[in-house]
Order: structure tokens, then C-alpha cells, then sequence
């Protein structure tokens, strides 16, 4: 705890004071010239020590105690030679220079001193970061190839003799399913920690908004079969440029996120809108929706409410564990755009990621286009 302020005053005081009584002694053996050097030790001090403040109040102090004891009328503030007036504005200049120097030099050590606690922990933040991406990748990377095996071996387990009985042949069904789980896991521990390096390699290609969104429906078309699907995409979108692959994972990961909470007949919409300079993608849902405040907290760890009783199980994968919401994030970013999450007025939730829209690519003119004019 910091000491009040009016402490380092009395310390700079005290010094000044402590100068006064050990220059008495030498009243009457040294010239008062040499005396009056004595009290600038006093401003150094409270300089170096107390700061600018205190070092200025001694300088004053040690002019008025200088002529106080040592200059004649002793005891009195008068000065019967007017030259004592110069020997007082030379000690004062010294004594506030002295308190100026080393203030600057103080600060300048504080400020050289903060920006190496700043430098040291930019670094340690550095390196914390690129050991836990390693630790991810290395951990995800070795974690995939038995979790594969193990899920083979779950599958080949009815092919490899008579058909098991029904308890058992469920079991090998649940421990194939939670082996494919652990490794799509491992896979977004593993993409995730190659998203959040320094220079994530992108595929950049121009790329119809329809084509990652058609893809993504594709390949979740099983998981959908219970839910009705509308699609909002107006003609003649501009074009992305964007990595289609991993656009699609997005909207994959966020049509996984929807079906786990929504219940079956429920409804899911993919629309996508373009606004000045950007091209907005969004996937909502009809289910339970958000904790109200929380909406974007989803993106660090997942906490939308749990299914109702009448909803489907949640699709193997990872939209349980809040993975799949931060690889989103993590791949919308990379893009140079953002990700939002937000409450529907009839219920249910809304995810629309924004990409930047660049200049469009000048299409080459349809064939024979101005050739028959010409001849």
C-alpha cells in the first residue's frame, strides 16, 4: 500500500533539516558559499527517492532555512547584504534543477521499466500461445489414427463371426459412434490450433455464395431429413473470395449447431444478403435459442439451454462441446470478417457470419459476342 502523499513531504523536510544541523558546526570555519552546496544533497534526495514534488518543496525549504540559521541576522528572514539575494537564486536554480534531472530521469526509468514487464509478457503470451497450439496439434494428431482403428474395429465387429446378440451388437454400435465423435475431436482441436497460428494458409478462389451452401446441405442431408430446410438466396450474388472448403466446414458446423437444438419438424433457414461492401450468410433455427447476454459468449464455450424433451438426439460431432462454434469464429476471422450470434423474435436463434466482398472479377464476354458484327 502506497503511502499518503504528505509522508514523502515530511521525509524531504526531514532531510533538509537534517543538512541544517550538520552544516552548524561548520558556521564560522567554512565560507557560507560552501555551507549553502550541503543542502542541494537534501533535494537530491527527495529526488531520487520521493519524487518531483517533495524534491521542489525541499529546494524552497532549504533557501528558507539557509538564510534562517546561516546568513546574518541569524533567526529572521531579513537580509542585511543584499548580496545573499544572488547566493539564494543560485542555490534555489541548483537545487530545482537538480529536482527537474532527476524527476526526468526517474520517469524515464519508470517508462523504459514498463515497457520491459510489457515486452516480457508480450512474449510469454507468445510463446504460451504457439506451446498450446503445439500441445493441440500433437495431442489431436496422435489421437486420430487409434481412434480410426477403434472405430473399425467397433465396425467389423458383426462381420467377424455370427450376428451378436442385440445388447451387444448396440454396444459396439455406441463405441463406434463415440470413437467417431473423440476423432472428429481431434480433428477440430487439430484445425482449430492451424486457424489460430500467425499465418493461416488460406485457399483463396472466387466462389459462388450457393456452392459452399449447397455442399454443406449435401453432406447434411441425412441429419436434415427431419427438419424442413428453407433457402433465402437471392440471383446474382457476387462472388466470394474466399477458401471454399473451409467456408463450407462454417456453414456445415453451423447447420450441425441448429439441428442439435432443434426438435424434429422444426425449421431451419439459410439466407444470405449483401450490404455495402460485405455478403451476410446466416443459418437460424426455431429450437431453444440463447441465453439472453450470452449470445456471443457461445463463441468461447458452448451454452445454449439442452434439448426438450421432444427434440432429436444431437448428431455425432462436435456441436455439444463448443469446438465447432470457436472454429467458425476462427475461420470467419481469418477471412478478414465477423461472426454474431443473436435471439429470434418467434424463438430460436440466428448465426450469420459477414465476409468482406472485393472488388468483383471482370468475366470474359460470352462467346462470339461481337464477332458477327464485324465481319
Amino acid at each position: 500500500m502506497r503511502p499518503p502523499p504528505w509522508l514523502d513531504y515530511a521525509k524531504a523536510a526531514l532531510a533538509v533539516i537534517a543538512i541544517a544541523l550538520l552544516g552548524a558546526p561548520l558556521l564560522g570555519q567554512f565560507d557560507l558559499a560552501n555551507i549553502a552546496m550541503l543542502f542541494p544533497l537534501a533535494v537530491l534526495f527527495a529526488a531520487i527517492r520521493l519524487g518531483r514534488g517533495p524534491a521542489v518543496f525541499a529546494a524552497f525549504l532549504s533557501v528558507a532555512l539557509f538564510d534562517f540559521f546561516f546568513v546574518h541576522p541569524h533567526f529572521t528572514l531579513a537580509v542585511s547584504d543584499l548580496q545573499y539575494l544572488l547566493t539564494f537564486a543560485v542555490l534555489l536554480a541548483v537545487a530545482l534543477t537538480t529536482a527537474e534531472l532527476v524527476a526526468r530521469l526517474r520517469r524515464e526509468r519508470d517508462t523504459a521499466e514498463a515497457r520491459a514487464e510489457e515486452a516480457a509478457q508480450a512474449r510469454l503470451a507468445v510463446e504460451s500461445e504457439r506451446l498450446r497450439n503445439t500441445l493441440l496439434a500433437s495431442l489431436s494428431h496422435d489421437l486420430r489414427t487409434p481412434l480410426t482403428a477403434l472405430a473399425g474395429l467397433a465396425e467389423s465387429l458383426p462381420l467377424a463371426g455370427p450376428p451378436l446378440p442385440p445388447a451387444q451388437a448396440e454396444l459396439a454400435e455406441a463405441i463406434r459412434a463415440e470413437a467417431l465423435r473423440t476423432h472428429a475431436l481431434a480433428r477440430d482441436l487439430l484445425d482449430l490450433a492451424r486457424l489460430q497460428s500467425e499465418n493461416p494458409r488460406l485457399r483463396l478462389d472466387w466462389l459462388a455464395v450457393d456452392e459452399p451452401v449447397g455442399s454443406a446441405l449435401r453432406a447434411r442431408a441425412h441429419a436434415l431429413r427431419q427438419h424442413v430446410v428453407t433457402l433465402d438466396l437471392p440471383d446474382e450474388l457476387p462472388l466470394l473470395q474466399a477458401d471454399g472448403a473451409l467456408i463450407e466446414r462454417v456453414i456445415c458446423n453451423l447447420l450441425d449447431n441448429a439441428i442439435s437444438h432443434t426438435p424434429a419438424g422444426g425449421r431451419i433457414t439459410l439466407s444470405a444478403r449483401t450490404s455495402a461492401g460485405s455478403v451476410s450468410i446466416s443459418v437460424c433455427d426455431d429450437g431453444c435459442g440463447l441465453p439472453p447476454g450470452r449470445e456471443q459468449a457461445i463463441f468461447e464455450r458452448f451454452v445454449r439451454a439442452p434439448h426438450p424433451p421432444s427434440a432429436t438426439p444431437a448428431p455425432t460431432g462436435d456441436a455439444g462441446t463448443g469446438l465447432g462454434l470457436a472454429i467458425v469464429r476462427a475461420i470467419v476471422e481469418a477471412h478478414g470478417g465477423t461472426v454474431a450470434a443473436r435471439n429470434r423474435e418467434g424463438g430460436g436463434a440466428c448465426f450469420t457470419l459477414r465476409l468482406p466482398l472485393p472488388p468483383q472479377p471482370e468475366l470474359p464476354p460470352p462467346e462470339g459476342d461481337g464477332t458477327e458484327a464485324g465481319r
